[in-house]
């Protein structure tokens, strides 16, 4: 029982005795269990407020230990939320293994290893410091391997110069010869400069990830670095790219097809054909909650899927409660964790290595899958578009969590404990995107469940009937739509069914 509802029985029971109803010593819990019995008096709980969520924290546990106690100890450093370090590791994770293996759930069905992850929260929560400690090996790799390059990027720039100006000087041979009285040119040199082109490949700096980048260049980034890049962002203006800030067109496309594989081909005026055969984009974003708002409101993003393609993380504040001293990060944590990094980053498979499940895992897959499917048309109804892929995300989890321990291994197989911590994780990330939905105003029945308690507070009536909410609200066009959001206002307190279509309304919505 909470403590506003003890407050409340209490309030009552001293009630009853100043009424000379009761006697002094009578206990209070005995007191308002019997008239309750015998109906005296009316009883209320307090409802359950809307917008008041209690999320499960982020099961740090079930991350690869090395991952974890970075984690920890970042968190600790940066007097954060753990879920904030968490929910980077999987993207940091994901950016180092997208692209070299998939993930195989049963036979014909396999899930690339990128993610799309959003963590929510308010200015001053630290966001900048968490992603810059996350994902500070990615930035040293890079830094190293580019100076490692940097010979070999000029060597290739001036190879490149060279076959472009031997290429100048043929064509204007050619041209100026093909004017000359019996010239007859048999191909041989044409040949020789063609496929000297054809075959030189040019060596660019290594890129592992964009900020602000727009969807257009995007696909050129990804076309340059053999189909793979991230975005790793403390602000979110991407979103803003994506709505056209600068073109006035929505753009989304090729962030539908970087999460699935699915190829993109860009033939535009102007612009270099690109074929990317087999993209992956990850995207690891820190934003505030008008971001996310504005994300979720716009039709287009959610009506073709970009929404539903995000893991989200709602973390709690810590905001008020920080420590000045704080234990930064023990040496030998970071230098394990950056170690792993590396060591992801280094992989090189030409072709994608497949992961497949062990039995056990499979069964625990199946399971899994088995519980959600049938939610989709009642629990999660109200994120059926998030909830549709869900699974497949959970997939992609278990294989990025296993890959962490065990990407040197000869046979890939998951075991079942690798499944079982990915569905934990799994299911952190479900009651997160539930909260996202709501809080965002993208839950539609939730919205109209507030609007009924606004007019109810402007009217202060007892009692309501499906025929006073039509008349009221104009939103509903039908009796069976009034009824889901007095349903709902039921099941959370604030109305109780006296009898058919009929609803007595709980006091404290007036308080």
């Amino acid at each position: 029982m909470t403590e506003n509802t003890s407050l409340i029985r209490r309030q009552k029971a001293d009630m009853l005795r100043e009424s000379g109803f009761l006697e002094n010593d009578a206990d209070d819990e005995d007191i308002f269990d019997r008239f309750k019995r015998q109906q005296i008096i009316p009883v209320w709980e307090p409802p359950i407020p809307f917008d008041i969520i209690n999320l499960p924290d982020f099961p740090v546990n079930d991350l690869p230990v090395t991952v974890s106690a970075y984690v920890r100890a970042v968190a600790e450093t940066t007097q954060t939320s753990p879920d904030m370090a968490a929910v980077a590791s999987l993207a940091i994770l994901s950016l180092c293994l997208q692209g070299k293996f998939t993930i195989e759930g049963k036979q014909d069905w396999k899930e690339p290893l990128n993610l799309y992850a959003i963590v929510v929260a308010n200015p001053a929560e630290r966001k900048s410091a968490v992603i810059a400690l996350m994902s500070e090996p990615i930035k040293l790799f890079e830094a190293n391997e580019n100076k490692t390059l940097a010979p070999l990027i000029e060597k290739s720039k001036i190879e490149k110069n060279i076959l472009e100006k031997k290429r100048k000087v043929f064509e204007d041979k050619a041209a100026h010869k093909s004017n000359e009285v019996g010239y007859n040119d048999d191909g041989t040199e044409l040949d020789d400069i063609t496929k000297e082109i054809s075959e030189f490949e040019e060596i660019k700096p290594c890129r592992l990830f964009c900020d602000d980048i727009t969807p257009e260049r995007l696909s050129g980034v990804l076309n340059e670095n053999a189909g793979k890049t991230a975005i790793i962002s403390s602000e979110g203006g991407i979103f803003d790219l994506m709505a056209g800030r600068y073109s006035q067109n929505i753009n989304i496309d090729v962030f539908l097809k970087a999460h699935s594989g699915d190829s993109i081909r860009v033939d535009r005026q102007g612009r270099a054909s690109e074929y990317i055969r087999n993209p992956a984009l990850t995207a690891l974003i820190f934003a505030q909650p008008n971001v996310i708002e504005n994300l979720m409101s716009n039709g287009i993003f959610r009506g073709r899927g970009l929404c539903a393609r995000f893991l989200y993380s709602i973390p709690a504040s810590t905001v008020g409660t920080r420590r000045f001293r704080s234990t930064p990060i023990s040496d030998i944590t970071s230098e394990q964790y950056y170690k792993l990094v590396e060591k992801l980053l280094r992989i090189k498979n030409d072709t994608p290595k497949i992961v497949r499940l062990s039995e056990k895992a499979r069964l625990i897959l199946q399971a899994f899958y088995e519980k959600i499917e049938p939610m989709l048309i009642d629990e999660l109804a109200d994120i059926s578009d998030f909830a549709g892929k869900f699974v497949g995300m959970t997939l992609r989890i278990a294989g990025l969590l296993y890959l962490a321990d065990n990407s040197d291994s000869g046979e890939l197989i998951l075991s079942e404990s690798y499944m079982e911590s990915a569905i934990v994780i799994g299911e952190y990330f479900l009651e997160h995107a539930k909260a996202a939905y709501q809080i965002m105003g993208s839950d539609k029945i939730t919205e109209q469940c507030k609007y009924i308690l606004r007019l109810l507070k402007k009217s202060k009536t007892e009692k309501i009937t499906v025929r006073d909410i039509m008349r009221t609200c104009r939103k509903f066009k039908t009796a069976d739509e009034t009824l889901i959001p007095l349903n709902r206002l039921c099941e959370y307190g604030y109305l109780k069914e006296v009898q058919s279509k009929t609803w007595d309304v709980n006091p404290i919505v007036y308080e």
